[in-house]
């Protein structure tokens, strides 16, 4: 099956995302690619600063996740959200489509928006993504940022991964929403982190609050994790610009997973935020903002707030 973009035209987007002042109106597509439908959306902007910026989530955040954050990028970048298949609403993946699909599905996406080249920031699962796809397109990205982001699930991890697994199987969308919270979240750490029972509380709705479409296409998901390898050792091209952001007190993904991967590519860079977990775009959602600003632009990272450090 041909993969193309669907003729129609845009949906129409929903009255909370049409233009406001230094906002640009969010263009809704649904492409298609290997046979799974799945969703973009782009917010244009006439005068930018930067080449686009692709933002690719977690495996609980869709293409509306970053709606806090793409007001500011959007007003320097065209930002590109997407919804890739077996994310958000889109056809789930069956396990058995490993991490290059994906990142073939980004390809296929930034030509069905009329990218050619773009910022790339990946979120957890989606900076294996974005990695991947640096490794077998570097020529179309500018700037990696991958945060929280590891190269390997150790035993500990994937057995933790096996049961959620089977707890959604099972329907038990409570005790699977308990675990799944506490492991990016944990309310146990005594470490300082910031808006900890917040981010905390609407994990734990989120993911007790699936629908069963959500919860199948999550069970793939995590299977893919499962079933194929995350990092794949082949080195992105220079002059991919790369940078690791982690968060100080991240169990899943701590700074030594960053550091680690960073080593393996020449110039790549390590930012850690102080008095954060796993999720970094909620607990300091305007400094993570601010760290993708400077780094798009090229703008010094050796001045960061005081929460911040950067390393080569």
């Amino acid at each position: 099956m041909s993969e193309s973009a669907d003729t129609a035209r845009p949906a129409r987007p929903p009255a909370d995302e049409r233009c406001g002042p230094g906002r640009p109106e969010a263009e809704l597509s649904r492409l298609s690619f290997g046979g799974f439908r799945y969703d973009c959306r782009v917010l244009r902007q006439p005068h930018p600063g930067t080449v686009p910026i692709l933002l690719l989530g977690g495996a609980a955040q869709d293409k509306y996740a970053w709606a806090r954050h793409e007001t500011r990028l959007a007003r320097i970048a065209t930002v590109v959200t997407v919804d890739l298949p077996g994310w958000g609403g889109a056809d789930a993946l069956p396990a058995q489509y490993g991490m290059d699909f994906l990142a073939d599905a980004v390809g296929h996406t930034l030509d069905a928006t009329g990218v050619r080249t773009a910022n790339v920031m990946g979120a957890c699962y989606g900076g294996v993504i974005g990695l991947r796809f640096a490794q077998r397109h570097p020529d179309r990205v500018a700037r990696l940022a991958l945060v929280g982001t590891r190269r390997t699930l150790p035993r500990q991890l994937r057995e933790s991964f096996s049961s959620g697994v089977e707890l959604l199987r099972g329907n038990d969308h409570h005790e699977f929403a308990r675990r799944a919270a506490e492991l990016f979240a944990p309310l146990a750490d005594r470490a300082l982190i910031r808006r900890r029972g917040a981010v905390y509380r609407l994990l734990e709705r989120q993911f007790e609050q699936m629908t069963p479409g959500q919860a199948d296409r999550f069970v793939k998901n995590t299977e893919r994790l499962l079933r194929h390898p995350l990092y794949d050792p082949v080195p992105v091209p220079p002059p991919v610009e790369t940078l690791f952001v982690h968060d100080e007190h991240d169990r899943f993904s701590s700074p030594g997973h960053g550091r680690e991967m960073a080593a393996a590519l020449p110039g790549a860079r390590v930012a850690v935020m102080e008095a954060a977990g796993h999720m970094i775009p909620l607990e300091p959602p305007d400094e993570f903002t601010d760290l993708l600003l400077r780094f798009f632009t090229d703008q010094p990272l050796d001045d960061l707030p005081l929460s911040l450090s950067a390393e080569r």
